[in-house]
């Protein structure tokens, strides 16, 4: 039954689904095969444009509307190029056929900015699917057709799961969410002023913005997560991990909200049992479950290989850390995470005697936050060796 559920996700659905409504309707239309062909071609092309519209979409709704664009991702695979636009960067990857992008809060009124964002989304993508209904001829645009009609009504579904929100989301489920969750997007503007302070490397101007954070929002996850990360930028691990596990154990979060904190608490486990600021005994078992449980919450696995390079590392395993801190790096859009899965694989290279290829490294972590503590403690373990 676990295997049948395996297969049973809903892109191996749709794919059979869409498959045999294509055989079907070519049959019908009297193409045969070469029309199926055309039309399964038709189709792949519709899935990949589709989201594309409605991100494009999304991204011009939120330039309009005054929202934050943090990154904007092109591709899929290994990265090829990246550079910061003003608070944006810009990622391009080796296969050109996904739009991905993080857009957050800036300044009030934050739920209707976002609304709004999200209704140019998705009127985006009902131009498209209108336009592929009326231009639809021949097995190619039938493809077409039959791929972005019900994709288009799955993005309309509210969904809102770790690193993803559905149009749908942005336009039904944003008006009627409750409370905490209404104060949490109210607060987002000044958690975002925090988090491009820290870019810029001003831990007191940083500091400054918590504070306001916490006076006006001193219960909300927002305000913990940014009071955990301002013990982070100044190395204080351990505090940060006693800090959130006192949250978790105290708050009533939900999942998607679980699954992010409970990889953060892995993260900084580990760095704290590195530091040597709490016992390896102690800590590691506590990180490690964090780390499997966020996975299972939905928080994609790939983003977490940083955090699995540095429990490599501790369990003096170089070779893999070495390979999963380089998968990190590469995948991870935030700047300061980016660093310090490079501070991570400078340690993993120091680890197999190559303080050619850990200078490299450590190079590209000062490139983009040389004051981040693990970066910084990396500089003075290179230069001593």
């Amino acid at each position: 039954m676990g295997k049948l559920r395996q297969w049973l996700r809903p892109w191996v659905v749709v794919t059979i689904v869409g498959l045999a409504a294509i055989g079907t309707f070519e049959g019908v239309a009297g193409d045969g095969l070469g029309g199926f062909r055309l039309g399964a071609l038709g189709a792949l092309a519709g899935v990949i444009l589709l989201p594309m519209i409605t991100k494009l979409g999304l991204l011009a709704g939120a330039a309009m509307f005054g929202l934050r664009i943090r990154q904007i991702v092109f591709g899929s695979l290994r990265g090829i190029a990246s550079w910061r636009i003003g608070r944006t960067t810009i990622t391009i990857r080796m296969l050109p056929l996904e739009l991905a992008a993080e857009i957050g809060p800036w300044r009030s009124p934050v739920i209707l900015r976002c609304w709004l964002a999200g209704l140019v989304s998705a009127l985006a993508g009902i131009a498209a699917v209108a336009a592929s209904w009326w231009l639809a001829e021949g097995p190619f645009g039938r493809g077409v057709l039959l791929a972005v009609t019900p994709l288009m009504l799955y993005k309309l579904w509210p969904r809102r799961i770790p690193l993803s929100t559905s149009t749908g989301w942005l336009l039904f489920g944003l008006p009627r969410m409750r409370e905490p969750q209404r104060s949490e997007f109210r607060a987002g503007p000044l958690a975002a002023r925090a988090h491009e302070a820290l870019l810029a490397g001003d831990v007191d101007r940083a500091q400054a913005a918590t504070d306001r954070l916490i006076a006006a929002h001193p219960e909300l996850n927002a305000t913990m997560n940014c009071k955990v990360t301002m013990l982070e930028a100044r190395g204080e691990y351990a505090q940060a991990v006693l800090t959130l596990v006192g949250h978790i154990s105290a708050a009533d979060l939900a999942q998607r909200d679980m699954s992010y904190t409970l990889a953060g608490l892995a993260s900084l486990g580990f760095s704290a049992a590195e530091a040597g600021q709490l016992p390896a005994a102690d800590v590691l078992p506590i990180a490690r479950k964090a780390l499997e449980d966020a996975v299972n919450l939905g928080y994609p696995a790939y983003q977490l290989s940083g955090t699995k390079a540095l429990l490599a590392l501790l369990e003096d395993d170089p070779d893999e850390a070495t390979r999963l801190a380089a998968i990190g790096a590469d995948h991870n859009t935030s700047p300061l995470s980016k660093a310090d899965d490079y501070a991570t694989l400078a340690r993993a290279h120091m680890a197999r005697h190559d303080n050619a290829s850990a200078r490299e490294a450590l190079a590209k972590a000062e490139e983009l936050a040389p004051w981040w503590p693990r970066v910084r403690d990396t500089r003075e373990r290179l230069s001593v060796a």
